[in-house]
């Protein structure tokens, strides 16, 4: 009896550590919680074997990010360019972005647009923990295409008048500041949106956002006009 009493342990130990890991590996406990609240839990791994069954698009230009990038229709914003892939997923975080890049990378893109980071703040990350693995991004980008252009994205401003949000400007600001020093140690241009996109007392403008955290066809429409010398180099 005792000795099954202590292998019913040792396994409740194991599988204990074995959920901790899996936990920790997609964003860590807030994470869950966080999915727990809203759902979504299986977006990303939708998303991500659809990905992985499109045909490869040499010298794609590639959006790449959470629901930011994933909500906006690219393709048809931008008609006169081809092949321009949507590589978005709702509730994506940095780690799943690096944990999916090679099935970006598959298609030899000639142009990547990186955002991402916000959904890895409302989990608790901080700024600071999320330029490790944001680094990481840009490094495996950087190898598998030195001659691929990539640009770093601002985190967008979000207005918690609208909706009740776990962080803040302040937070993304400082992220902000992370994403702006990677891209200065890397020699790679970074498009500052967040402060296209705010209103006078600094939070993102109603007139650009709904819900206080996702674009409208105006916020999207401030986004394209940031980006379309970096398209058309004009």
């Amino acid at each position: 009896m005792k000795r099954l009493l202590i292998l019913s342990w040792l396994l409740l130990i194991l599988m204990a550590a074995a959920a901790a890991y899996a936990v920790n590996r997609l964003g860590g406990w807030q994470y869950a919680l966080y999915r727990l609240q809203y759902g979504d839990s299986g977006m990303y791994e939708h998303r991500k074997t659809l990905f992985e069954r499109m045909p490869d698009r040499p010298g794609a230009i590639v959006f790449l990010g959470d629901s930011q990038i994933g909500l906006c229709e690219w393709q048809e914003m931008f008609a006169d360019l081809s092949p321009v892939l949507n590589r978005g997923i709702s509730g994506d975080h940095v780690q799943g972005v690096l944990d999916r890049l090679d099935e970006v990378l598959r298609h030899r893109p000639e142009k990547v647009f990186l955002e991402i980071g916000v959904n890895d703040l409302l989990w608790g990350k901080t700024p600071a923990e999320i330029a490790g693995p944001y680094r990481e991004i840009v490094q495996k980008i950087r190898q598998a295409r030195p001659d691929g252009q990539l640009f770093l994205l601002s985190v967008l401003p979000v207005n918690k008048k609208q909706r009740a949000l776990s962080t803040g400007n302040a937070d993304i600001q400082a992220l902000n500041g992370e994403i702006a020093r990677i891209a200065k140690e890397f020699a790679l241009p970074y498009v500052d949106l967040y402060n296209q996109l705010t209103d006078a007392s600094g939070d993102l403008s109603p007139q650009f956002s709904s819900d206080g955290l996702h674009l409208n066809g105006l916020g999207y429409a401030m986004w394209k006009k940031q980006i379309k010398s970096y398209l058309y180099g004009s």
